[in-house]
């Protein structure tokens, strides 16, 4: 494991290289940004003042070395457009992305594993299938329009919840609600899945046929089979639910950080663009990286594989 470990942190660092060279060679085909952020009409000596203010009259390789740097000490420099240091802006906008993403996540595991539990004892049964045509038909609709819907039905029509983003619970219901429902849908037909899979196993079958409780061969057989693979998707779907934030935080007019990346790009602002790109990078890398150190520690049968 200690190996393994090393290795993944050494993952890291090539990622976090990987998205700097992105980052820096999109940044530079986008366009200059001292003149975005010189007035309409201002002289060329101005527009210069501005580039060499923002540093960006130094060698390419210069700045692709200072990108490297700040990379890995997080000082990614002043925002062009805010003035501000990046990454302490990145900082205070992850929290509020955060309050959105671990509860869907929290809320998308008990929901999925409570219908996967369910459709997998019912396989056969109508009940099994209509919630397994439930999460089919839930996981369809676009998760973006579905906040529409539900701004449409609880902010304008009953007024029960603010339809932008704001402060306290109220305003997160709404982006958590629809992220939660987005990732239901996969994560019920994994568990579903993984669980029927373990049903057909011997040491399940012979737990039965031993006349078990059912409720002991599902939580102390059948579970612990499935778990792996369902915690290994945990770190996708944190993936897809941070990203989603991208496409939701702007159209709830949320201030996270997903809609502090969409306004850094929309302004050329290089160094709170890379900051935010890093950020978002580097947890889901992380996140990932626990995952599958926890599902190695939960199945054993992965741990000798890596031993040898």
């Amino acid at each position: 494991m200690i190996g393994y470990i090393v290795r993944r942190l050494l993952l890291v660092a090539l990622v976090a290289c990987g998205v700097t060279t992105l980052l820096f060679v999109l940044a530079r085909l986008s366009g200059d940004p001292a003149e975005l952020l010189s007035p309409p009409e201002a002289p060329p000596e101005v527009v210069e003042a501005t580039r060499i203010r923002l540093g960006l009259d130094a060698p390419l390789a210069v700045q692709y070395a200072k990108a490297l740097a700040s990379s890995f000490t997080l000082d990614f420099g002043q925002s062009f457009a805010f003035h501000q240091p990046a990454a302490q802006m990145v900082f205070q906008r992850l929290a509020p992305s955060l309050w959105i993403v671990v509860p869907s996540i929290v809320l998308s595991v008990l929901l999925s594993f409570a219908i996967g539990v369910a459709a997998a004892l019912r396989p056969s049964r109508l009940s099994g299938r209509l919630l397994m045509a439930g999460t089919f038909l839930t996981g369809s609709v676009p998760y973006f329009w579905l906040a529409l819907l539900l701004v449409l039905l609880f902010a304008v029509n009953l007024g029960w919840l603010p339809a932008t983003g704001g402060e306290g619970f109220t305003s997160l219901v709404i982006p958590v609600t629809a992220l939660t429902v987005a990732a239901v849908s996969t994560s019920a037909r994994l568990a579903r899945g993984q669980l029927l899979d373990s049903f057909g196993e011997g040491y399940v079958l012979t737990a039965r046929s031993k006349g078990v409780a059912p409720w002991r061969v599902l939580l102390g057989h059948a579970l612990p089979g499935a778990l792996p693979p369902m915690l290994a998707w945990l770190g996708i779907e944190f993936s897809f639910l941070f990203s989603a934030l991208l496409v939701l935080e702007p159209l709830l007019g949320y201030n996270g950080l997903g809609a502090l990346l969409i306004r850094s790009v929309a302004n050329q602002d290089f160094p709170l663009v890379q900051a935010s790109v890093f950020c978002m990078a580097m947890l889901i890398t992380l996140v990932n990286i626990g995952m599958d150190v926890i599902v190695r520690l939960v199945d054993p049968r992965l741990r000798t594989k890596a031993a040898t």
